[in-house]
C-alpha cells in the first residue's frame, strides 16, 4: 500500500507542478511534463519491483521539492537530480552479481597395492635311508600354489646324512633334487621355474649320530624366489 501512496503521489505531484504556471515560468510544455511523469513513474516500479525497501528512500526524495509550485532553476535542477537518483537506484538494483565460483582442489591418493605375501608351505621333504623316494603328498600344496602364480620359481637343495662316503651321498642328494624337480615338471611345472643342486653330506640340520638327527638331514630343501 505504501508503494501505491508513492506512485500516486509522484504522478500527481509532477503532474501539478509541471502544469501549473503560478510563477509563469514554466521552462517544460505539457506533453513534456506528461512524458517526465512517466518516465519518473516507470522508474519507482521497477525500483519498488526489485527493491520495495527503496520506498523509504524515494519518499524522502519527493520530499525534497514537494512545496515547490513553479519551474524556478533551483525546482527544475532538484527534479532533474530526483530523476537521477530514481536512474542510479534502479541501475543498482539490476546488477546481477557475479557468481562466487570456488576452486575445487582435487587432492590424489595414491593406490598403494598390497604385495601378496608368498604362500607358507613345508620347505623340506624327507627321504629314507639311502633312497630317493618320497612320499609325493608333502608336495600336492607346493604344486597348487606354482600353478595359481606363474611367476613363482623355486630352488631345490639336496642333503644326506653322513653314513655313507662323501661321493656317494653327493651323487644320493643329486638324484633327490632331481626327483622332487622330475615331480613337479610332471604335474605342470615348467623345469624353468625349477633350479635344483646337490650338496652331499653338507650343512646338516641336526647332528649325524642319532637315527632322529640322521633323518632330518636326508632332505630336500626348498626356497622360494
Amino acid at each position: 500500500m505504501n508503494k501505491l501512496y508513492i506512485l500516486v503521489g509522484f504522478t500527481l505531484h509532477f503532474s501539478l507542478l509541471f502544469s501549473q504556471d503560478c510563477c509563469n515560468m514554466n521552462v517544460y510544455t505539457e506533453d513534456e511534463t506528461m512524458k517526465l511523469s512517466a518516465y519518473g513513474k516507470a522508474l519507482e516500479k521497477s525500483i519498488l519491483e526489485k527493491n520495495p525497501a527503496d520506498s523509504v528512500k524515494i519518499a524522502k526524495m519527493t520530499g525534497d521539492f514537494k512545496n515547490d509550485c513553479c519551474y524556478t532553476d533551483s525546482s527544475v535542477i532538484k527534479i532533474s537530480n530526483y530523476l537521477k537518483e530514481l536512474e542510479k537506484l534502479d541501475s543498482i538494483n539490476n546488477i546481477v552479481p557475479e557468481p562466487i565460483i570456488e576452486e575445487v582442489v582435487v587432492i590424489e591418493t595414491p593406490v598403494v597395492v598390497p604385495e601378496v605375501p608368498k604362500p607358507t608351505l613345508s620347505n623340506t621333504v624327507l627321504f629314507p635311508s639311502n633312497s630317493s623316494n618320497f612320499k609325493v603328498a608333502s608336495l600336492d600344496a607346493l604344486v597348487k600354489a606354482m600353478k595359481e602364480d606363474p611367476k613363482l620359481t623355486i630352488a631345490l637343495d639336496g642333503y644326506t646324512d653322513a653314513t655313507a662316503s662323501s661321493e656317494y651321498n653327493f651323487g644320493l642328494s643329486k638324484r633327490r633334487a632331481t626327483a622332487v624337480k622330475n615331480y613337479l615338471i610332471s604335474k605342470g611345472i615348467a623345469a624353468s621355474r625349477i633350479t635344483s643342486n646337490a650338496h652331499g653330506e653338507e650343512n646338516p640340520v641336526a647332528e649325524n649320530t642319532t637315527p632322529e638327527g640322521k633323518a632330518q638331514n636326508r632332505r630336500v630343501s626348498i626356497s622360494m624366489k
